[in-house]
């Protein structure tokens, strides 16, 4: 069988336009398959199907409708649901091999794989963030009720379980691979891959262009999600650092473009990404370094990624601990020179380790099965507490609130005892002597 690969059913900072690109380049036909238009319009290339394009029109709309309008949005979701099925049927006829982004399928159901498993299909889960990351430490998850917060734990236990079942393999970060149960690839062995059209770095012997001491440095920040990226931490950080009398001028972008915010990142100085990550180079990080421009991200999981990925190439980002944001902020501020290597570094990385080919060739290696030992890792060595999107205490509260509620089970990693009896020591909690059976059903 010829094999021919579908990338979808979402697109994640350009991940699936990027692994089409990397497989198209080394000869193989690629198809992305996505159920909703993206909102920051990444391109690629997209099935004209016409089943696609109705299933396509369908989720976008459904997406767009606010909940006020159920009467509209109701109907449209429960035929995105139903072509959904539809969709599967007329992809399993035409590709041989599937790659699923942010552990998502075409049916949202578990449905898909087994089908795929029975037919000899290859299926490849790739994770990003907030699609395996546990609830109760995930500034994204609405903190809701301790009972709301359990359900959506073993929801989400049970959803990473089912697929890693099913799946040739899946791929995740040390820092969100919480609920995995199996040996998985290493997101940073195999790599981010991004096509983008971009001008070549500047001479070494080139002064920064902006070594005059009078020139105002800017400063580009883009959130997703403000509440998540630390928005009013980071603009608390420069206002402060403006009134001490740095020359700093703030671009804040939000729900723009992807075209817009390239543009934008070409004109700053300076990429601030976000207070509380879990990763050194997420999407607008990422983005930066292809532009060849420095970036500032701060996170609890800083201080452990060199030991963490210790077998892995890190991308350089200035990634510091949240504490230490406003001071790594002035010293790029006041060091041109400092910003224009780190800027070259990153964009060296990103050419010479995430090339959408290579990527793409180490996913077929992926899909085919050859996986090195060294792109592995085993989840039961996760140690990360922290999490992303939120400050340590609001993590550590959650968790404690969660383990009174449910006992220590209730964070659905006893799987992992060292894990878990981590989780209860950070969060200075003890275990209730009794807890409601249903309280920590999986």
């Amino acid at each position: 069988m010829t094999v021919r690969v579908l990338i979808g059913p979402v697109e994640i900072a350009g991940v699936a336009q990027g692994l089409s690109h990397g497989l198209r380049a080394l000869g193989i036909g690629a198809d992305l398959v996505l159920g909703s238009e993206h909102p920051f319009a990444y391109g690629g290339n997209e099935v004209d199907a016409l089943v696609v394009r109705v299933w396509r029109f369908s989720g976008t709309w459904c997406r767009r409708l606010p909940m006020r309008r159920w009467w509209l949005k109701l109907p449209l979701a429960l035929l995105h649901l139903a072509l959904g099925w539809l969709v599967l049927a007329w992809a399993l006829a035409r590709y041989s091999d599937f790659i699923f982004i942010a552990g998502k399928s075409l049916t949202g159901t578990v449905v898909d794989l087994m089908l795929m498993r029975a037919l000899g299909k290859r299926v490849v889960v790739i994770y990003v963030g907030s699609d395996s990351r546990p609830p109760y430490i995930n500034g994204a998850w609405p903190a809701g009720s301790v009972a709301g917060l359990a359900r959506q734990t073993r929801r989400l236990k049970r959803r990473v379980a089912r697929t890693e079942r099913w799946a040739s393999a899946c791929v995740n970060a040390p820092g969100t691979a919480h609920f995995h149960e199996k040996p998985l690839v290493n997101w940073f062995a195999l790599g981010c891959p991004r096509h983008l059209a971009r001008a070549p770095l500047p001479s070494a012997s080139q002064p920064p262009r902006d070594a005059s001491a009078a020139r105002r440095v800017t400063l580009l920040h883009s959130p997703s999600h403000p509440v998540v990226k630390g928005t009013d931490l980071i603009r608390a950080a420069v206002e402060r650092l403006q009134r001490r009398g740095h020359p700093v001028n703030l671009v804040l972008m939000q729900g723009m473009r992807n075209d817009e915010v390239l543009a934008a990142i070409g004109r700053c100085d300076l990429v601030l990404d976000q207070m509380y990550s879990d990763t050194p180079m997420a999407g607008l990080a990422f983005e930066a370094a292809l532009l060849g421009k420095p970036a500032l991200v701060a996170g609890y999981f800083a201080p452990l990624a060199a030991q963490v990925l210790a077998d892995q190439p890190i991308p350089p980002t200035r990634f510091v601990h949240p504490a230490d944001f406003e001071r790594a902020l002035e010293e790029l501020i006041c060091d041109a020179a400092a910003r224009q290597a780190l800027g070259a570094a990153a964009r060296r990385f990103v050419d010479t380790h995430w090339q959408c080919e290579d990527v793409a060739q180490r996913m077929v290696c992926i899909l085919r099965g050859d996986i090195p030992e060294s792109w592995l890792f085993d989840p039961r060595t996760v140690r990360y507490l922290e999490g992303c999107g939120l400050h340590v205490d609001a993590a550590r509260q959650r968790v404690r609130s969660l383990i009174d509620y449910a006992g220590p089970a209730g964070l659905c990693v006893t799987d992992k005892p060292g894990l878990q009896q981590a989780f209860v020591d950070w969060a200075g909690t003890h275990a209730p002597s009794q807890v409601d059976p249903k309280r920590v059903a999986t």
